[in-house]
């Protein structure tokens, strides 16, 4: 059984087994929440199995609720159940699961995309229309700044040149 090392995998992880178990949210009264979680933060929820394959993600770049402990609960609950990419997980693979929360600074708007370090630096595109995809920083295979551009573009489907794309960082910190 996973063993959270910091407070924020550990709401996250108990969110999904409490959501796993019952189909419910359970939820800490917010006098029982630290400050740091009544910050208001973007982050992400990553469920790996025991071999280290991703077996869930969810969250967003920027945040949709005004405490940290409600976007935890809410993306560690979308991981666990509503990512696209995967299968929802279910009761007897509680056992066999490993959860990350990465916390999301601010997007910065990127003047020259040579300031850009694929390893520290997750990327945000946004084109003409509005349509936005991001990539996380230190993904596998993903060296170079151009290679998170194409990523990005190839994922959410966006098909403008780079000279016509809005880009931005941010910095992630990983919790487990």
């Amino acid at each position: 059984m996973f063993t959270p090392k910091t407070n924020y995998a550990k709401i996250a992880f108990d969110a999904i087994l409490f959501f796993v178990s019952t189909g419910q949210v359970g939820k800490t009264n917010e006098s029982k929440i630290s400050s740091d979680l009544k910050l208001k933060m973007a982050c992400i929820v990553s469920i790996y199995d025991l071999n280290d394959n991703l077996i869930g993600q969810y969250g967003n770049v920027n945040p949709k609720n005004d405490l940290l402990y409600d976007e935890i609960i809410e993306n560690a609950i979308g991981a666990a159940s509503k990512d696209k990419s995967n299968k929802p997980i279910k009761n007897d693979q509680l056992n066999q699961i490993k959860v990350f929360v990465d916390v999301l600074s601010s997007p910065h708007e990127i003047e020259d995309k040579a300031e850009l370090k694929p390893q520290k630096h997750g990327l945000i595109i946004k084109d003409k229309t509005g349509k936005t995809g991001f990539i996380m920083p230190n993904m596998k295979g993903i060296k170079t700044v151009d290679k998170q551009i194409e990523k990005v573009k190839f994922d959410y489907k966006i098909t403008e040149d780079v000279e016509n794309l809005e880009l931005y960082y941010f910095k992630s910190t990983r919790y487990d």
